[in-house]
């Protein structure tokens, strides 16, 4: 509480005296309806995806002049259910602080380790964690690479693990370049005695867009493991695009997984996703299938 209080007093902060300078307001989120059929499981209606693991939320961003910003980010997990809305990040940005730091982050929010697809908020059964809490980030660029760190407490707002479990704040780091058709990363992250290594890398041509990612981990709640995924996108007609996903965990935990489905875009920020997987070890979600609508804004 006292956390979230604090979030709030440094809006007011920035907010007030902005009324004279120029203020730029931004709201993005991604909303998310799903029906999901999963063996073993009733049939169920959410506000966030199984297959997928993406949440519904919504974010505000206000910016003063290009010196700072201010985000808050809601989740909407699963409203329909009766699930209260949380905070799931709330910060202070200061902008352009030198000529390779582009931003430092003060307070809650997510380190995008690697593609995000193992190592995000809340991403598959195996890790299950947010990469999320309060602290300080840096993000900057020496061109061509742009790179990421950020150390935080080990638990978020919510009480859940950022990292692995224990009382030292996980410490992450990210290098990363773009070269416009293909881009790639590395990431890192250490909380005492346990650690986790990534590499992904993405490439788009517009006939088929791929991305992958490869990630070790050390005493990771107690598990040594590799995690690998890949995916592919591939454009069929107009607004129709199929695609496929492989996630796979070898070394203390084992097993693997398949997706597959189709996109049809309504709009430009509306999606409509038919999804199956094939998962008999239950690494990402049990075997089933998924109906989605995705707004993104």
């Amino acid at each position: 509480m006292k956390r979230i209080v604090l979030a709030i007093a440094l809006v007011a902060l920035f907010a007030v005296p902005a009324v004279a300078q120029n203020v730029n307001v931004n709201v993005d989120g991604l909303l998310v309806g799903a029906f999901t059929d999963l063996s073993g499981e009733d049939s169920s209606f959410s506000t966030f995806s199984v297959l997928d693991w993406d949440y519904s939320n919504i974010a505000l961003s206000a910016s003063v002049g290009d010196k700072v910003a201010v985000t808050y980010r809601l989740g909407l997990d699963d409203f329909v259910a009766g699930e209260t809305p949380y905070t799931r990040e709330a910060y202070v940005s200061l902008l352009n602080v030198a000529p390779a730091i582009s931003a430092i982050k003060v307070g809650e929010f997510t380190f995008p380790f690697g593609a995000q697809e193992w190592f995000g908020y809340y991403k598959s059964d195996v890790t299950y964690i947010t990469a999320t809490g309060t602290g300080v980030g840096i993000d900057g660029s020496f061109a061509p690479i742009d790179y990421k760190l950020a150390v935080m407490n080990p638990t978020d707002l919510n009480g859940n693990d950022s990292y692995a479990q224990g009382t030292d704040k996980p410490i992450w780091a990210k290098v990363s370049t773009d070269l416009g058709v293909v881009n790639a990363g590395v990431s890192y992250v250490k909380q005492g005695d346990s650690n986790s290594l990534g590499v992904d890398a993405a490439f788009d041509a517009g006939i088929v867009g791929v991305k992958a990612e490869y990630i070790t981990t050390n005493n990771f709640f107690g598990d040594d493991l590799k995690l690998i995924f890949a995916g592919a996108t591939v454009p069929v007609s107009g607004p129709l695009s199929v695609f496929a996903k492989y996630y796979n965990v070898s070394g203390d935990i084992t097993g693997d997984a398949l997706a597959f489905g189709a996109d049809y875009a309504i709009t430009s920020n509306a999606v409509l996703r038919i999804e199956h997987i094939n998962d008999d070890n239950d690494i990402w979600a049990p075997t089933g299938t998924e109906a989605q609508l995705r707004v993104s804004f």
